[in-house]
């Protein structure tokens, strides 16, 4: 019984990391897309905002397709909608990532111990 609940805690502990990088990924997307739209961030990839934005939302790159005010509300929805969710499953993803080496190194050390 006592390996079943230590199991549990492990994984309710990547639930809350996975949780709270794909929180973050979005509030970091909605981030860089209304500074972009309220012109903080220029259009075009040769300003070093633009740049950092890149670096913090890879999805970004979409912003090549559209203008910051799109023609049409289907097409604001699906570029805005595609950048935040996009990096919000990139920031989960490398999350996931890190907590596997991490939990991998930890296990390692505890088991030299």
């Amino acid at each position: 019984m006592h390996v079943a609940a230590r199991r549990r805690i492990k994984e309710n502990y990547l639930v809350i990391v996975l949780s709270l990088s794909f929180v973050l990924g979005m509030a970091v997307a909605l981030g860089v897309w209304f500074a972009w739209t309220s012109g903080a961030i220029p259009s075009g990839f040769d300003h070093p905002l633009t740049i950092t934005a890149l670096v913090f939302c890879p999805p970004f790159i979409l912003s090549l397709a559209v203008a910051p005010q799109p023609d049409s509300a289907l097409a604001w929805v699906l570029v805005v909608g595609t950048i935040v969710f996009a990096n919000a499953f990139l920031y989960a993803g490398v999350a996931s990532g890190v907590y596997a080496v991490v939990s991998i190194l930890a296990r390692r050390k505890r088991d030299a111990i």
